[in-house]
């Protein structure tokens, strides 16, 4: 009895995700794979990236949030962790030009 009901309900997925694929396959360009949709043409012309300005408190974000349900010392910890992230996020931006120059100066 289980196993038919389990039938039951797998017809009746498949039912409705053809609706839904159907949806799907209509959207899509000939030629087309899934990661030329995911990521674009390459071809294509992009706009330049704007320059990336490091935060001076990476921390404002989570704190505007109230403290968290931890220990006392957590705020503090979870702190050193975003200031960790904005500090290599620094280096990747500098690493490939995108650092905004004024904020060396």
């Amino acid at each position: 009895m289980a196993k038919r009901r389990r039938g039951q309900n797998n017809n009746q997925n498949q039912r409705q995700g053809q609706g839904k694929g159907q949806q799907k396959q209509q959207s899509r360009r000939p030629g087309e794979s899934a990661a030329q949709r995911f990521w674009g043409d390459p071809a294509a012309k992009r706009a330049e990236p704007t320059p990336i300005r490091p935060t001076p408190d990476p921390g404002a974000l989570v704190r505007s949030l109230g403290n968290p349900p931890l220990s006392p010392a957590a705020a503090h910890q979870l702190a050193v962790v975003y200031e960790e992230a904005v500090r290599a996020a620094t280096a990747l931006a500098a690493a490939n030009g995108l650092l905004d120059a004024s904020e060396l100066e």
